[in-house]
């Protein structure tokens, strides 16, 4: 356990270092490019990401499964220099494609067009290239070159950002910033690793790891549309102004993912199939389980304490409604995390093409609610839906995983630890409404609260499980 939670908190570092790279870029891009470049330059954030998406296909989680179950290192260095392979002539198909089509006058319309289209395709590719070197330290746990890559990375595009921009080369300075970070440290991570990648390319290797990852696809694909359906919808049925207020929204809500439920993602993605060939792995996953879910609750009542502190240092008044819904994205995000701890089964009994269902019926079914609740409910509709998609997700993945996998969790603890959240949360509503002001009186009250009951609970949690005897308060299949 403190090797997860280590590697977990290194991986956090970097994952923020990673988030940070384009987070932190905002203000002075908002200053420096014109209104309709900065536009552009969001659509093609979203245009990488989906780029990327298709050029992974979902190899990187297969490589995952297929690497610590090959019979030595020669096999497993082969593994990995196939999977590059792969991925390599994937991207340059895909690439090779978008070129053509941009060079016909798709998307000829955007500023730049169409360089800046040939400058974002060639970074979803090098993305995807240096993402599956990335993994191939997580797999390895080598931590400590995870997150050297990410903040170097992070330092040279920051760099090369204000230098092409200064330089007055505008938009496609800013991507082509971007493009030549990822290039130059995805040549890095390979001198780094080079005696885990063999340069060879095995058909009978690859079908596996393909036949595991590819049926992930879908559901990336499903996720996608999650993430940016509401947007969508919303600029469509209210305006540009609600779509800015509920995205700032989610910038604060995602401090929870970047921090928390992302690293824990990245460390947990190969570590699940290593605790698979431990002794009495079901009891490992157990744990694993309470200690994310305690912490993930927690961290996320310190992001509701410092809302407002948060959207007055940072945001305009005009964004100040949107605090109301941050909470609401937070509860999303907690539920979407537990599919993590929650999915051993299916990824254990590779029944990965049970995850496209899943990710279909929550993708409908965040569509079909924003389109219903949002000219009813405004952003607050928009972030239940989330929720909703969300617990549909991570709902079923739980039980189909349960029923592959069957694995007995204290249901005492967790309705404990959920318990002590939903009091810690009902505390900070009433002090809001007893205590309005936003001092540093007003949040030194609001952490007291949250440091006295998240850590009793936190304390019972470590007790219970460093102790042999079982307490009255878990269930009866416990199996911790």
């Amino acid at each position: 356990m403190k090797r997860i939670f280590a590697n977990s908190v290194i991986y956090a570092i970097g994952n923020a270092a990673n988030s940070a790279a384009l987070f932190l870029v905002i203000p002075y891009l908002v200053n420096k490019l014109t209104t309709q470049e900065y536009g552009a330059w969001s659509i093609f954030e979203i245009a990488t990401m989906l780029a990327n998406l298709f050029i992974l296909a979902g190899l990187e989680v297969g490589l995952m499964r297929e690497y610590w179950w090959q019979a030595d290192a020669t096999l497993r260095s082969r593994i990995v220099g196939s999977t590059l392979i792969t991925v390599a002539v994937t991207g340059a198909v895909i690439t090779g494609a978008g070129m053509l089509l941009a060079a016909h006058g798709i998307g000829r319309d955007f500023p730049g067009a169409p360089f800046t289209l040939i400058l974002v395709l060639l970074i979803g590719w090098s993305d995807a290239l240096f993402n599956l070197i990335l993994t191939v330290f997580r797999i390895r746990e080598q931590s400590v070159t995870y997150i050297t890559l990410s903040l170097l990375r992070l330092i040279a595009f920051a760099a090369l950002l204000v230098g092409f921009i200064e330089a007055s080369f505008g938009l496609i300075g800013a991507l082509f910033a971007r493009l030549a970070s990822s290039v130059l440290f995805f040549l890095f991570g390979l001198f780094i690793g080079r005696q885990s990648i063999r340069w060879s390319f095995d058909r009978s290797m690859m079908r596996r790891v393909a036949s595991y990852g590819l049926p992930l696809l879908p559901t990336n694909i499903a996720a996608y549309i999650l993430l940016a359906a509401d947007r969508y919808i919303m600029g469509y049925v209210l305006s540009l102004e609600a779509v800015a207020i509920y995205t700032f929204a989610y910038k604060v809500a995602a401090i929870l993912d970047v921090l928390v439920t992302r690293p824990f993602a990245i460390d947990w993605a190969p570590r699940r199939f290593k605790i698979a060939t431990q002794a009495n792995p079901g009891q490992m996953y157990s744990r694993v389980l309470l200690f994310y879910l305690w912490i993930v609750i927690t961290f996320a009542l310190f992001v509701v304490v410092i809302t407002p502190f948060l959207y007055i240092l940072i945001a305009p008044i005009d964004y100040r409604s949107g605090m109301e819904i941050v909470p609401i994205i937070l509860l999303a995000y907690i539920i979407y995390g537990l599919s993590y701890p929650l999915n051993v089964g299916i990824m254990l009994k590779d029944r990965t093409h049970d995850l496209p269902v899943i990710g279909i019926i929550a993708a409908l079914s965040c569509l079909g609610l924003c389109i219903w609740w949002i000219p009813l409910y405004g952003i607050s509709g928009a972030a239940w839906a989330t929720v909703v998609s969300y617990t549909l997700w991570t709902g079923f993945i739980a039980a189909n995983s349960l029923r592959l996998f069957p694995i007995q969790y204290p249901l005492g603890m967790i309705s404990v630890i959920v318990g002590c959240g939903l009091l810690t949360y009902s505390g900070l509503w009433l002090i809001d409404r007893l205590w309005a002001e936003i001092s540093i009186g007003a949040i030194g009250i609001r952490t007291a609260w949250v440091i006295s009951v998240m850590g009793g609970s936190g304390f019972i949690l470590w007790q219970r499980l460093n102790q042999k005897r079982v307490l009255a308060l878990d269930h009866p299949m416990a199996g911790v």
